[in-house]
């Protein structure tokens, strides 16, 4: 497979190379994270071949490899950013999948952007989940990013109580972002809203194939619990409900929770 060059439709299989997340994807499987919020995405495909060409650079910012290389185009400090999360999600997967956790965080991305053109709001949305699920801590974050970023990626980040089982404080937890959701300020709910209409997009997909099983790779799997925290989050971001991603959001509500077709 030629990792020059992002592939779309790679083989008749549905395998394509994504530079984003480091990873082979299949779009059948609907693994696929171009978009405006991917970093290889360049908004144009040469409909001759049916491939979308990588916009990478061959060398980081600095001259040297990157990890996560550098974007011709791309504004700094959102690479800053990417380039950050991707070190620290490196080797991590969506829940008991072989799909790169930083799918995820471009997913987040692609919602974050149709709802601000905010730099430092788009930085939250791509390291919302850095803090709580790697070895980030708030104070490397202010260092690398200010306050304003910490303020916002705080928002988003549960008490996981490491001490315990995550499935015996699933519920508190979930609470809690319920109930703290309502003070935030509205930037703050902007990178709550994308983050959980990534969640809810990556769970009907999921759903096509696995059914109702789906639920069980969860530390809660009790279907009505998920629909009852998604439903309460949605009860608290109605200063967003004129949004096309409020829509989106609603519409994965009714596939998963109210039978209603992908």
């Amino acid at each position: 497979m030629d990792k020059d060059k992002h592939i779309v439709i790679a083989d008749s299989q549905g395998y394509f190379y994504c530079r984003a997340v480091d990873s082979v994807l299949n779009y059948k499987k609907e693994q696929q994270v171009c978009g405006r919020g991917c970093p290889c995405y360049t908004g144009h495909q040469n409909d001759a071949q049916g491939q979308f060409v990588c916009c990478y650079c061959d060398e980081g910012m600095d001259g040297k490899p990157a990890l996560f290389p550098f974007v011709r185009g791309m504004d700094a400090e959102l690479y800053k950013a990417y380039a950050y999360a991707a070190r620290a999600h490196a080797g991590q997967y969506r829940k008991k999948t072989r799909i790169p956790y930083f799918a995820h965080i471009i997913t987040t991305m692609n919602y974050a952007m149709e709802l601000t053109e905010d730099v430092e709001v788009l930085q939250a949305a791509i390291l919302h989940d850095t803090v709580e699920d790697t070895w980030v801590t708030f104070e490397d974050l202010r260092s690398a990013f200010g306050e304003r970023v910490v303020a916002l990626v705080a928002a988003e980040t549960e008490n996981k109580r490491p001490n315990l089982p995550a499935s015996e404080t699933w519920e508190i937890r979930k609470r809690e972002t319920v109930e703290q959701l309502g003070s935030k300020s509205l930037d703050a709910k902007i990178v709550v809203l994308a983050d959980k209409t990534a969640n809810l997009e990556s769970i009907a997909k999921e759903q096509k194939y696995l059914g109702e099983q789906v639920w069980n790779k969860f530390n809660e799997t009790d279907k009505r619990k998920h629909e009852w925290y998604f439903r309460a989050i949605r009860k608290r971001l109605t200063e967003l409900n004129d949004t096309g991603v409020i829509k989106v959001y609603d519409r994965y509500l009714e596939i998963l929770f109210c039978g209603g077709q992908a």
